[in-house]
């Protein structure tokens, strides 16, 4: 496989990961706005009515989800700004009057 294709494979491969998280928040979300006012079956097992445990599950999940977006949106901000400085650091080294051809005779 060359390196081309093994990039967009991973690319392909992040995307559709990327997607499968946002279906599953989604679909999670819908599931809890839908069965928020159900009847309840206590006679499952354990005494427990199964769409309350499934609510409870997903609104787990949901947390989860949000604690990581937040840990990878400061990890993201602050890839940022040290790129940024960088960047900042390297044009202001090597923009000098000379190498940017700048006559300073009036």
């Amino acid at each position: 496989m060359r390196t081309g294709n093994r990039q967009q494979a991973k690319r392909v491969a992040a995307l559709a990961l990327l997607l499968c998280f946002l279906m599953v928040a989604l679909l999670s979300g819908a599931f809890i706005l839908t069965h928020a006012n159900h009847q309840h079956d206590h006679l499952g097992v354990g005494g427990e009515c199964a769409v309350c445990a499934q609510i409870h599950s997903l609104e787990n999940q949901l947390k989860q989800f949000g604690a990581a977006s937040g840990g990878v949106s400061f990890g993201l901000a602050g890839l940022f700004a040290v790129t940024a400085l960088l960047c900042c650091v390297s044009v202001t080294q090597y923009a000098t009057p000379v190498r940017l051809k700048i006559r300073l005779n009036n």
